[in-house]
């Protein structure tokens, strides 16, 4: 049996859009070929509380209708209301005619509205039995030992770059046992900070991969269920999988807000070296402008830097100092200042008089500022609120300093990109004379396995101690990131690299 597997990357909400986009894939389609398409391929994902509205669904069912007019057979996702409740389905097509309705029984939290569904669904097509449905409802499906020809699973799987591995460590052994076929069809794109993973496939019943799609790509791919082999993998390396996932994060983010130009401050620093790097990938150079701001702390080199980072990419770059404006602000709040002690206030104050210039210009541009916090430096409050912390998407929020680090030089891998000073001096905010970051934090290799193992591992205080650290170490870092929820909750968000990324996947009480 031919079988084509469209990895598409659809919008949310917009269905005209994805409508067109589904409508393309068809044409492109052999006739004879059963064309399989992801979950809620039709309204996009994720639909959060739009699921409340009745448009959702009517519009979902008005251009589920033009569809069938195509008189193909595929397979697609979409909201459906029957007997007044929402179930996220797949509609199953046959020659323009609806053959089979599978719904979600299992819902994850990113089915907010849905309502509980019947699993997999078996239908009869081209003398097979062909089971379809939500991976999520898969075990049930099996436990039931119900008999098929082949399995179906349509799904927005996540990214993170251990997914595809655990995904294929579960679900190798239930294949074997079922010894059943399996296709399992995920989107690629981003939609705000979720970046899906793509990289649909096609398992043989011994558990063995036979067809795998690209990470992130909008791809589809034809196959005969009869006649594949054993594929063998080329798996990315961790840190590239983050790469290519942070500009599609980028690109997809921009596309879809219809917003044509990135701004960002360049301070010499790695953090913002990456981003422009990141960025001039997903946007094209013409399209990224670099804003450096010094001060009067500012570091000869940290101009320097900034500007090779720049000049390397062949972007706009402009340069605004910032001693005047932070003086004529001083004056403003002198009364209330003078004779108090200089503190965090007064570097606080550099911070905000560069957001605001850098909301200042993209607002005059028609730009978006793309935030440079590291993943580090959220979780300890490291970074001023309404300054460094601004921005429409904080493209390297979930991404540690420690694989900052990892991830620039592997970009300088062929040659220097990333002013290599960026990457080898000692990291500062340089907001008051001689500062380091070590000032206020432990190094970053000690930082970020803590970090890890508490938000990522889950691993308790003790736990943690019992690795060898410190304990006043793991106290301090511990205590910065809970005292500073608060401030997490008002930040850029973050491109999610992990099931643990701060302000999207950990959400923790304020107070």
């Amino acid at each position: 049996m031919k079988v084509t597997i469209s990895q598409i990357n659809p919008k949310t909400l917009d269905f005209e859009y994805n409508f067109n986009l589904i409508e393309g894939k068809l044409k492109e389609t052999d006739v004879d070929s059963l064309v399989i398409f992801p979950e809620l391929a039709l309204s996009g994902s994720p639909l959060y509380d739009a699921t409340k509205y009745i448009e959702t669904s009517q519009e979902s069912i008005l251009f589920a209708e033009k569809l069938s007019e195509e008189k193909k057979d595929f397979i697609f996702g979409l909201p459906i209301q029957q007997a007044g409740e929402l179930l996220n389905s797949l509609a199953f097509i046959e020659n323009g005619e609806l053959k089979a309705l599978a719904t979600k029984k299992n819902l994850s939290r990113f089915d907010k509205g849905f309502s509980s569904g019947e699993g997999l669904s078996l239908v009869e097509y081209k003398k097979q039995t062909i089971a379809f449905g939500f991976l999520e409802d898969l075990d049930d499906f099996l436990q039931k030992q119900d008999k098929s020809d082949l399995i179906i699973c349509c799904s927005n799987i996540l990214f993170t770059p251990e997914t595809q591995k655990d995904l294929l460590t579960s679900l190798q052994p239930k294949i074997r046992k079922a010894h059943t076929p399996i296709i399992l069809v995920n989107r690629s794109g981003a939609e705000g900070s979720y970046i899906y993973n793509g990289s649909s496939f096609f398992m043989l019943a011994n558990g063995d991969l036979s067809k795998e799609l690209p990470l992130f790509e909008e791809k589809n791919l034809q196959i005969d269920t009869q006649k594949a082999d054993k594929y063998n993998q080329s798996p990315l390396c961790r840190i590239e999988k983050m790469y290519h996932a942070s500009i599609l994060g980028i690109k997809d983010y921009f596309r879809k807000n219809n917003i044509k130009k990135a701004l960002l401050g360049l301070s010499g620093g790695i953090d913002s070296a990456l981003v422009v790097v990141l960025a001039v990938e997903a946007l094209g150079k013409d399209n990224v402008i670099g804003v450096l701001l010094p001060s009067e702390y500012s570091t000869s080199h940290s101009i320097t830097d900034a500007k090779a980072s720049a000049e390397n990419l062949g972007i706009e770059h402009l340069i605004i100092p910032i001693k005047d404006t932070f003086s004529t602000a001083l004056t403003a709040l002198s009364p209330i200042f003078e004779g108090r002690e200089p503190n965090v206030a007064e570097e606080n104050l550099q911070s905000r008089i560069r957001g605001m210039i850098l909301m200042g210009i993209a607002n005059k541009i028609g730009a978006a500022v793309l935030n440079t916090t590291n993943k580090s430096e959220l979780s300890v409050g490291y970074g001023t609120l309404y300054g460094d912390t601004n921005g429409a998407l904080g493209t390297i929020g979930d991404i540690f300093k420690t694989d900052v680090w990892e991830m620039s030089r592997w970009i300088n891998r062929n040659k220097e990109i990333i002013p290599w000073n960026s990457i080898t001096k000692a990291p500062s905010a340089e907001l008051r004379p001689d500062q380091k970051d070590t000032d206020s934090l432990p190094d970053y290799d000690v930082l970020d396995k803590v970090l890890y193992l508490y938000l990522e591992q889950n691993k308790s205080k003790e736990e943690i101690i019992n690795q060898g650290i410190d304990s006043q170490i793991v106290n301090k870092i511990l205590r910065l990131v809970k005292i500073n929820e608060w401030k997490r909750h008002q930040v850029a968000p973050p491109l999610r690299m992990s099931n643990s990324a701060l302000g999207v996947e950990r959400i923790m009480p304020i107070s």
